[in-house]
């Protein structure tokens, strides 16, 4: 990790990440909520959605000309003390990347347009958030205006909609020059780039943004309360009340040790719960641990059971802070708790992305971004004696308690009362100190009153958008890959960004699977409660042995340390292990399934039953058996490893693995050939949404399934906003669907297919039609080279998604393994892709996406999907 500071007063946080294809870029600003004035609740959150509005280079609309195309990222959030912009790009975007940024810290745009649009924007974001929920504002942003006092800490972060569309653009700019100079922001990124040609980089684009003066921090120190305070309102629908109690947290500034030890005790109370109370979820801090200045609060949420007063639940639960201080297996649960914490750190901190993000907010808050790798080893200096102190100091210590109890009318908190209300200390002072930096122009800080330049600056002049850079190609790294004597694939690879390993195994479920999903469910829930000693102690330690099934297959997904990594493997041996159980009976509700898989379990009946009649198991056993002992499935592991230990080490754990029975063709049917007829299959649920769900699936032609060509297809059709469909949808059957072309694998067989979900308010009878029509437009439409060439960037840079960390490389190579690429498959396409033309592209559309020859399968109520289906036919008959 590399430090500096520009002499602007711009902090930058640089850290290389070899064999990092894309870029994060982070800039953290020293404004939150907690800075907004009176009269101005939510005009941070308001601030940072027009910061993407606009800027002298960037028109509206123009910031994210290098992020979408090219299938990146970038948003923004609000939190209590700061304000974050951050975007994931290539590697060959980086320099427009930290462009657009330095672009909107020097000049940013602000017309009456884009705010009245952001304004509507954000009235709907506080709604769906806040009103449209059950217990909307419970425990944020509700639960500080019972925990505090002091406006700052207390006020609502959202604000009132009615006082921000008083907001003017003069408002804006005034916000701007108060709180958005260089000397109040941190710049972090993460990737492979040497350091020096980096920060000459940065140099260039931000070096030359004049420093200037801004608004000191809040005060936000308010005496600790003497007692609780409760605020209670009614949320209708409900039959439970919730709660949400909020414990003033120790200053992690002077002591680290305790707050941290309030980290640890919120892990115990998440896993273990407390008694007579449902739903326990706590955490330390409102957004997350260190994510901001004191003060800040041990939020605690939890449901009351029917008939238990909620001031009965608390006082029990305050009770219970002193036996749990006193538990004789504190040292036994405390390694446990934090060993949890630290894999979980260091898991999500793996990529790129988080780890900017992560770096940035505690330089800014703290002044150390490197207390991000720091932490592992201080929560475990946590001792037991400290936690112990943590619980005593719980049970005496006064805190916030909302209440949300069932009630005829919703029911919410006043507002928090302003600087002239009683509660706000008469003699809080103001900071006037900057930041922790040293002092110079770069740590200049200012009153509010003298923050706002007199008059606007005149407009900056556009500056040019840099060219993209050199695109380094993305690799798996050091990997070994063997296959088992059971026909098992075990693939290894290398990847030291995280110090855990990833674990996935598959198997494709078989016939008896497939046409009895619900019994594969059942059995999944039977395999997953037999744990034992190793699955107890992955999960103590924190890592995780996690049990699916979609349908199609049999999938284990997990990590674990490097030292249990063989305990890991004897869990997944310990599979084959035989089982007794009944099937589901038929007068017990089936499990709810996801709509894709309800349809696709529709398909593989539909495509299995035609000579092959449906057989049905025995027991659980027989499932079983089907499953695991037919071998043929494949094993990835990512991380901290040796490959070639690794394979060894499965080899001996999985020895007694089942070996691989020769077994009939699971298809009646090979691909293209001897196919049955196509069906329309409507699958009705009376308790469905408005929305119309269908898939439109056939089976992919023999040969390459890792074709460039054909993996362009699917962004021709309808993966990205250049694509055909739904540009065709939007303007000839009203608003767009939901679309999204794929390939995968349904029962044996290769498969392309067309997700959509179709509202019912936009007529879904058009919108298939539409659907049609632009499958037609192949045929009718040449695909052309000027079409194809921004499908292909988007193509080429989205796939490098798939490195960004360790598990998600275990994903795409358990997925590309399981539908028949080589390992080596994602890495290759990065050169093929620029090779096909938009010829071979548009005969793979045709091959892949066959109009006559799809079998479409609709799930809603049962009129509008009757009509979806009907519309379906009356359109091929129309064509014969």
């Amino acid at each position: 990790m590399l430090k500096t500071t520009l002499r602007n007063g711009l902090r930058v946080v640089l850290e290389r990440q070899p064999g990092s294809p894309r870029s994060a870029v982070c800039v953290h600003y020293g404004v939150g909520y907690r800075s907004e004035e009176p009269a101005r609740e939510g005009f941070a959150h308001l601030f940072e959605h027009l910061m993407f509005r606009g800027s002298a280079s960037l028109p509206p609309g123009r910031f994210f000309e290098h992020i979408h195309p090219l299938g990146g990222q970038a948003n923004g959030t609000t939190h209590q003390d700061y304000t974050d912009y951050h975007q994931l790009v290539p590697a060959a975007a980086l320099e427009r990347a930290l462009f657009s940024e330095a672009d909107r810290m020097r000049a940013p745009v602000f017309t009456e347009e884009t705010l009245a649009e952001q304004l509507d924007g954000i009235e709907e974001e506080i709604h769906q958030a806040v009103t449209a929920r059950p217990y909307g504002g419970l425990p944020w942003p509700l639960l500080p205006g019972v925990a505090f006092e002091r406006f700052a800490n207390a006020h609502d972060g959202y604000g009132r909609m009615d006082r921000l569309r008083e907001a003017t653009v003069a408002d804006c700019e005034a916000f701007f020059h108060a709180h958005y100079a260089p000397g109040n922001a941190v710049l972090t990124v993460v990737g492979d780039h040497d350091p020096d040609a980096l920060l000459t980089l940065i140099e260039r684009h931000f070096g030359d943004i004049p420093a200037r003066p801004f608004t000191s921090p809040p005060e936000l120190h308010e005496p600790d309360p003497t007692e609780d305070r409760w605020q209670t309102c009614n949320e209708p629908g409900v039959t439970a009340a919730a709660l949400a109690l909020g414990y003033r947290l120790p200053d992690p500034r002077q002591d680290l040790a305790g707050y941290l030890a309030h980290t640890v005790l919120a892990e115990l109370i998440g896993q273990h719960g407390l008694d007579g109370l449902q739903a326990v979820s706590a955490g330390c801090g409102v957004f997350g641990p260190l994510d901001a200045r004191d003060p800040d609060l041990l939020v605690i949420t939890a449901l009351v059971p029917p008939m238990v007063p909620p001031r009965h639940a608390v006082a029990a639960m305050t009770d219970r802070w002193a036996a749990w201080a006193d538990a004789p297996d504190l040292g036994q649960t405390r390694p446990q708790a934090v060993q949890r914490l630290i894999t979980r750190h260091r898991r999500e901190h793996a990529g790129a992305y988080p780890r900017s993000r992560a770096l940035g907010r505690l330089e800014l808050l703290f002044g150390r971004a490197e207390l991000l790798d720091e932490y592992p080893t201080r929560l475990a200096e946590v001792s037991p004696e400290h936690v112990a102190a943590a619980a005593r100091r719980l049970g005496t210590a006064p805190k916030g308690v909302l209440v949300m109890a069932p009630g005829p009318t919703r029911t919410r908190p006043a507002p928090a009362p302003g600087p002239n209300s009683v509660s706000e200390p008469a003699s809080a002072p103001r900071m006037e100190s900057g930041p922790e930096t040293d002092s110079g122009p770069e740590s200049m800080a200012v009153s509010p009153a003298s923050a706002a330049p007199s008059s606007s600056p005149s407009p900056a002049a556009a500056r040019p958008l840099p060219p993209l850079g050199a695109q380094p190609p993305p690799h798996h790294g050091p990997r070994c890959q063997t296959t088992l004597a059971d026909g098992t694939t075990v693939l290894a690879v290398q990847d030291r960004r995280s110090p855990l390993v990833e674990l996935r195994f598959r198997l494709p479920l078989g016939a008896l699977g497939w046409q009895h999903p619900d019994a594969a469910e059942a059995l999944v829930r039977l395999l997953a409660g037999r744990g034992g000693a190793a699955g107890h102690l992955i999960e103590a330690t924190g890592g995780s042995f996690h049990l699916t099934t979609d349908g199609q297959w049999f999938d284990v997904t997990g990590y674990t340390t490097p030292e249990l990594v063989g305990v890991w493997l004897d869990r997944l041996a310990a599979l084959t292990t035989p089982v007794r159980g009944p099937l589901p009976t038929s007068g017990r509700p089936p499990r709810p399934h996801a709509p894709d898989a309800a349809m696709d379990t529709a398909l593989r009946r539909h495509w299995l039953g035609a000579g092959r009649p449906m057989t049905t198991p025995d027991d659980l056993g027989t499932v079983q058996r089907s499953v695991l002992d037919h071998g043929s499935g494949w094993l990835v592991a990512v991380g901290a490893l040796d490959p070639e230990l690794f394979t060894a080490d499965v080899g001996r754990a999985l020895s007694d693995w089942p070996t691989a029975s020769p077994t009939s063709v699971t298809v009646p049917w090979a691909p293209g050939v001897g196919r049955p007829t196509t069906g329309i299959l409507s699958l009705h649920d009376n308790d469905a949404a408005d929305d119309i769900r269908l898939t439109l699936s056939a089976p992919e032609p023999a040969g390459d399934t890792g074709a460039a060509a054909r993996y362009l297809a699917t962004a021709v059709l309808c993966t990205q906003y250049h694509s055909r469909m739904p540009a065709h949808v939007l303007h000839g059957a009203g608003p767009a669907p939901t679309l999204y072309a794929a390939r995968d694998v349904c029962l044996d067989v290769p498969r392309a297919a067309i997700r959509a979900t179709l509202h019912q308010l936009q007529d879904p009878a058009k919108a298939i039609t539409a659907i049609r029509e632009t499958l037609r437009t192949f045929h009718d439409s040449p695909l052309t080279s000027a079409e194809l060439e921004p499908l292909q960037a988007f193509c080429a840079a989205q796939l490098l998604g798939a490195f960004d960390s360790p598990a998600a490389k275990a994903d795409l190579l358990r997925d590309s393994l399981s539908a028949g690429r080589p390992a080596d498959w994602a890495e290759r396409l990065q050169e093929l892709l620029p090779q096909a033309t938009a010829a071979e592209v548009a005969a793979a559309c045709t091959a892949l996406y066959p109009i006559e020859a799809m079998d479409l399968v609709v799930l809603g109520r049962p009129g509008p999907a009757t009509a979806v289906c009907d519309r379906w036919k009356e359109t091929a008959e129309s064509t014969l």
